[in-house]
């Protein structure tokens, strides 16, 4: 056949294929005109639901929207009232247990520190109030659903802070990702999208076809007796979760602008000095005999764990096998923190939580991934987990900023309303109010913090205490024992947040029997307990450091000697001196290293 005739038998299709798409290509771009039929409002990629059930409902009276009954175990109970006034300022906060502010309660969570700090701000009558949508285990696939819900409440603002949670319950990828795989070049035309609304395949059908539909209420993996055992090295999985991360947040975020409802994000850190991983497994790539040969070289390391260079040379051979083990990389960075080589550690204890097997920290993906959609969506973003690193010495916090693996302190939860309020006043979204002084926390702080109840710390222990054997962190002890003097006054810290005051001068009289510097470091800790409105554990520490002093000391040189007489009058003269590195934190590493002072880098 002429080479011409074979031309015009190929042209001739294609240019009638061509002209015969062009229907459906003026469809798309109309429909992409007036954004009609986006992937995101016709095809759910996350994992379906049991029917849904709404968070909030309405009192019998119908003025008020209270949690409902089959919600409050995992929210709590929050009111807000049908009608907003328009002087009312309403926030949603979403997210999980950490929003919610466990293991203690809404009313110490950074959501109520936001609010008091705004009210106590305010220049004219406008009243703010914080409505805190935090659930137990909920991760940001449920909050996806929930934050739909809220924005119908007429919502000033959004605040979203969400990641701890997305590896909690057990849902397969299998089917439901092949779906996607095939839907996915059909899914981004709107035309495709808006046939198939017509023809009823929404969202509805969309869960029909999930191999898994998840239940309406939250069945973490941790709470079925083989929870445990059911973490199983598997990337993977663990790649389809902070896939299904990236598309929940994006939604919530669309959810947000397409109803033009301001929306805030916030970076939520963890606890990487004193949480050791929860479950640590080599990967099943090994041969038996690499496999045993790690093991023995991690034995010997182990044996030497009170000669960390030593040490440390078998654990970097047992790295060069595979460093895909999480409590290989929390062992190295122990070792490089005893050796004074703090970054290191800190890149060791953020391994060690990336590949953790039971992942319940936020991954160091998921913060990049919360960040780039900042940037992709020009969403206002806080870092508050930077604001805990950073009043953490060498940006490694430990149990000074966090009760547990990732649920802040007190103390953490008014740095990050601060860092929150400072946002909202930067992108204008309240008025400019007025400023506030450091005499103005401590007041604000202590006024509601000497509002709780003495169980509401007691509380705080009992729910931490279920929360590590939910963890297995009784696995975990020999790992958490304190090698410095900052991990000896952590866990006074730590105690002093559950009131257990008997405990913590345990803590205390190890700390003056083996450091040197131990008295400067707890009047620095009875301090920031007086910054952070706890003026009662404050003049504890005090009062019991004046009778326990060396009775040969020189007065004018031990610091605590000056306090024996204490009162909140003498602090509140120490606090101006330095209360400043307490919000910003810029004191130097060397002048930690000298004084153990816990929160000074």
């Amino acid at each position: 056949m002429a080479p011409s005739k074979l031309k015009k038998r190929l042209l001739y299709p294609m240019a009638a294929l061509l002209i015969g798409s062009l229907p459906l290509l003026g469809l798309e771009l109309i429909l992409r005109a007036f954004n009609i039929a986006a992937p995101e409002t016709v095809v759910d990629r996350s994992f379906g639901f049991g029917q849904y059930q709404p968070l909030f409902v309405l009192t019998k009276d119908e003025s008020q929207f209270r949690t409902s009954q089959n919600k409050s175990l995992y929210f709590g109970t929050q009111r807000f009232t049908r009608e907003k006034r328009k002087t009312e300022f309403r926030m949603f906060f979403l997210g999980g247990s950490t929003v919610r502010g466990r293991p203690y309660t809404v009313d110490t969570a950074f959501a109520k520190w936001v609010e008091l700090e705004l009210n106590a701000r305010s220049r004219d009558d406008t009243t703010y109030q914080s409505i805190n949508c935090g659930g137990l285990s909920y991760a940001s696939y449920r909050l996806a659903r929930t934050n739909q819900e809220i924005l119908q409440y007429d919502p000033n603002l959004v605040v979203v802070a969400t990641g701890h949670n997305e590896f909690l319950e057990d849902r397969s990828f299998t089917t439901a990702k092949t779906n996607q795989a095939a839907l996915t070049p059909v899914s981004s035309w709107r035309t495709a999208n808006w046939i198939r609304s017509l023809a009823g395949d929404d969202l509805e059908s969309f869960k029909r076809n999930a191999e898994k539909p998840l239940p309406a209420n939250v069945t973490a993996r941790l709470d079925a007796k083989s929870g445990y055992a059911s973490y199983q090295w598997d990337p993977a999985w663990k790649q389809n979760v902070i896939a299904q991360y990236r598309e929940s947040v994006a939604k919530i975020i669309r959810q947000c602008q397409t109803n033009n409802i301001p929306i805030l994000l916030v970076c939520l850190g963890s606890n990487l000095r004193d949480c050791p991983p929860i479950k640590s497994e080599l990967p099943l790539t090994l041969s038996n005999t690499t496999r045993q040969k790690w093991l023995n070289l991690f034995a010997q390391a182990t044996r030497h764990r009170h000669d960390p260079a030593t040490a440390l040379q078998f654990f970097q051979q047992c790295f060069a096998i595979t460093d895909d083990h999480a409590l290989l990389h929390y062992h190295m960075a122990r070792c490089f923190e005893k050796l004074d080589q703090m970054p290191a550690a800190r890149k060791h204890y953020l391994l060690a939580k990336d590949h953790d097997t039971c992942p319940l920290r936020l991954t160091e993906k998921m913060d990049r991934i919360l960040r780039e959609l900042a940037d992709q969506f020009d969403v206002p973003l806080v870092d508050g987990r930077g604001a805990l690193e950073q009043a953490s010495a060498h940006q490694i916090p430990g149990y000074e900023m966090y009760i547990d693996h990732v649920h802040p302190s007190i103390a953490g939860h008014q740095l990050i309303a601060t860092r929150i309020v400072s946002r909202l006043i930067k992108s204008k979204f309240v008025t400019r109010p007025y400023d506030f002084l450091a005499a103005d926390y401590v007041h604000m702080y202590q006024t509601h913090l000497h509002e709780r109840p003495s169980s509401y710390f007691s509380n705080g222990l009992r729910r931490v205490q279920w929360l590590e054997n939910w963890a297995r962190r009784d696995r975990q002890q020999q790992e958490l024992r304190p090698f410095d003097l900052r991990g000896q006054l952590a866990k006074a810290d730590r105690l002093l947040g559950f009131n257990e005051l008997d405990r913590v001068t345990v803590e205390l009289t190890k700390a003056l029997d083996q450091y040197p510097t131990a008295y400067a470091a707890i009047v620095e800790l009875a301090l920031r307990r007086r910054q952070q409105g706890n003026d009662y554990h404050a003049n504890f520490i005090l009062s019991w450091l004046a009778t326990h002093r060396d009775p040969n000391e020189n007065p004018e040189a031990n610091p605590a000697v000056g306090f024996s007489h204490y009162s909140m009058d003498a602090i509140d003269h120490l606090a101006q001196n330095t209360y400043q590195y307490y919000f910003t934190c810029q004191a130097s590493s060397k002048k930690f290293a000298s004084t153990g002072i816990p929160g000074k880098r």
